[in-house]
C-alpha cells in the first residue's frame, strides 16, 4: 500500500479491493479502522522510529553475543574448544562489524556521488601533485604511475628467484607505514622476523644484513655508530610495521580478525596487508591441485581488500617456464632480448587466472643488457677519484602489466638498481620500447643510471 505526496488515502477503495480478494479478515478490518483514526506520522518521526528499532536490534545482538562469551567462559557452546586468541578476535571483529552497521550510510542515488566529485573538481589546487592513494616515496615513479597505493586495491607482484620480490615488497611496506602512519601487516611463510628486520636496516646503512646479525668487533666503532643511527631512524616506520612469522593456522579469516584487532588498537580505519607468498597461504580445506588452491586464495584476498577497504599485496612464485624466460639470453653479447621475451603473471605457479583478480599486476625480471652496460660503466677507472669496491648490482625491470583505473598511459616499465648484497632498490628511470632496438645507445643510458646512483650518495660509504 503506497501513497503519492499530497494524495488522500481512499479507504473505501482499499476495503473493496481486499473484500474482492477475500483478504479482509476481522483482524485486518480492525487494523484499518485504527489506521483511519491515527494521524499520518511526519517523515522525521518515521525516521526516528526506524532509528529506535535499529538500536533495539543492536542491543538484542549484544545480548546474544554476551551469551556466547558467557558460554565460552564456562567451557560450553560451539566455540568452547577454540583458542582464546581466535575467539577474542572473533568477538572484536563482530563488535566492529556491528559498529560499522550502526554508522553505515543509507543507499543513495548516483547523483550524490557525482556531486561529491564536483566538489573535488571545484576545489582550488594547492599546486602539489595529488594522489588517489597513499604515498610510498622514494618510489616516486611507481607512486606516480599507480597514483599512490589505493584503498581496496589488490596488488600482485611476481618474479623468478633472486629478483628481490620479498625485499621490494618489504621496502614498499615500510614506506607505506612511514609516510602514512597507519599499521601495515607483513605476513611471511618464508623468512624470520629478525632476518627481514636486518634487511630493512641493511638497506639504510648499506651493510649486508648477515653482518648485522653478528657481533661487532671493538675496532668497528664506525660501523657500530652507523647502525645505531639507522636503528634510531627506523622508528619512523617500525612503530607501525608488523612482521608476522605465519604458519598453518594463519588462514585469511584469522588474518582478517587480526587486522580488525590492530585497526581497533590504533583507532584507525586504514591498514595495509602483505603476503609472502600467495602459494603458501593456508586455506580452510585441502584442494586437489595447486591451480584451484591459488585461485581460491587469490579470490579471498580480493574480497579481503574490498571488505577492509585497504591495499593488499601478494607475492607470487614463478613456474619453471617463467624462470627460463628470465634466464640469461643465449646470444647475450648481441641484442637478443625482445619486448615480449619475459615472464608474465600467467607464468605464476598455479596462477593462470591470477591476473583477472588483481587490480594491479607487477612482474620483476632482470634486464641483462642494462646490467651489463652498467657494469662496464662501473669498471671505468676515474684517475682523479678513488672509487671504493662497489657492491653487486642488477638492473631489475618492474613491468606493470595491469593497472586498473590508470590515467590511460601505456603499461610502463620502471627500472631499479638492485644492490644484491645490501638488499636495496633504487629507482633509476623508465625503460622505453625503443631500448629494445639494436640501434639504441645503451651505454649512454648506463651513464645516466650511474649519475642517478651517484646522486644518492650510496657510493660514499
Amino acid at each position: 500500500m503506497s501513497q503519492l505526496p499530497g494524495q488522500v488515502i481512499d479507504w473505501i477503495t482499499i476495503e473493496s479491493a481486499l473484500k474482492a480478494k477475500s483478504w479482509l479478515t476481522p483482524e485486518l478490518a480492525q487494523a484499518i479502522g485504527k489506521l483511519k483514526n491515527d494521524p499520518v506520522p511526519e517523515t522525521d518521526q518515521l525516521m526516528a522510529y526506524v532509528e529506535i528499532l535499529k538500536e533495539q536490534g543492536l542491543r538484542e545482538k549484544m545480548l546474544k553475543l554476551s551469551q556466547v562469551m558467557s558460554n565460552y567462559a564456562q567451557g560450553k557452546g560451539q566455540y568452547k574448544d577454540q583458542d582464546f586468541i581466535d575467539f577474542s578476535a572473533r568477538i572484536i571483529q563482530t563488535l566492529i562489524e556491528m559498529q560499522k552497521q550502526r554508522v553505515k550510510k543509507r543507499i543513495s542515488p548516483l547523483k550524490e556521488t557525482i556531486n561529491e566529485i564536483k566538489v573535488i573538481t571545484d576545489r582550488a589546487s594547492s599546486g602539489e601533485n595529488k594522489l588517489l592513494g597513499f604515498s610510498i616515496h622514494p618510489h616516486d615513479r611507481l607512486e606516480h604511475v599507480l597514483s599512490g597505493i589505493r584503498k581496496g586495491f589488490y596488488y600482485g607482484i611476481a618474479g623468478p628467484p633472486r629478483r628481490g620480490k620479498t625485499t621490494f615488497c618489504l621496502d614498499v611496506a615500510s614506506r607505506l607505514a612511514e609516510k602514512n602512519k597507519f599499521p601495515v601487516l607483513f605476513y611471511t611463510w618464508e623468512q624470520t622476523r629478525k632476518t627481514l628486520a636486518a634487511r630493512l636496516l641493511g638497506r639504510e646503512c648499506y651493510i649486508n644484513p648477515v653482518k648485522l646479525l653478528t657481533e661487532v668487533n671493538p675496532e668497528e666503532k664506525q660501523r657500530h655508530a652507523l647502525v645505531t643511527k639507522v636503528i634510531e631512524r627506523s622508528t619512523a616506520y617500525s612503530n607501525h610495521l608488523f612482521i608476522i612469522e605465519a604458519g598453518r593456522q594463519d588462514t585469511i579469516e584469522r588474518i582478517k580478525a587480526q587486522a580488525y584487532n590492530v585497526m581497533h588498537e590504533y583507532r584507525t580505519n586504514d591498514i595495509g596487508i602483505f603476503f609472502d607468498y600467495l602459494q603458501k597461504i593456508p586455506l580452510g580445506r585441502q584442494y586437489e591441485d595447486i591451480r584451484s588452491q591459488v585461485n581460491e586464495a587469490s579470490a579471498q584476498l580480493a574480497d579481503l581488500s574490498l571488505e577492509l577497504e585497504c591495499p593488499v599485496f601478494a607475492i607470487s612464485a614463478m613456474d619453471k617456464e617463467g624462470c627460463k624466460l628470465d634466464e640469461k639470453p643465449p646470444s647475450y653479447d648481441e641484442f637478443s632480448t625482445t619486448l615480449y621475451a619475459r615472464p608474465t603473471m600467467h607464468n605464476c605457479v598455479g596462477g593462470g587466472d591470477l591476473e583477472y583478480d588483481l587490480d594491479v599486476a607487477m612482474v620483476l625480471s632482470k634486464d641483462w643488457i642494462a646490467t651489463k652496460n652498467l657494469h662496464e660503466r662501473l669498471s671505468i677507472k676515474d684517475k682523479d677519484k678513488k672509487m671504493p669496491d662497489l657492491p653487486q648490482i642488477d638492473i631489475i625491470n618492474l613491468h606493470i602489466d595491469k593497472n586498473r583505473d590508470s590515467a590511460g598511459e601505456t603499461s610502463p616499465t620502471i627500472q631499479y638498481a638492485f644492490f644484491i648484497n645490501i638488499n636495496k632498490f633504487v629507482e633509476v628511470g623508465f625503460k622505453t620500447e625503443e631500448e629494445y632496438s639494436k640501434e639504441f645507445k645503451g651505454f649512454a643510458k648506463a651513464e645516466d643510471m650511474f649519475g642517478t646512483l651517484l646522486d644518492t650518495g650510496i657510493f660514499k660509504l
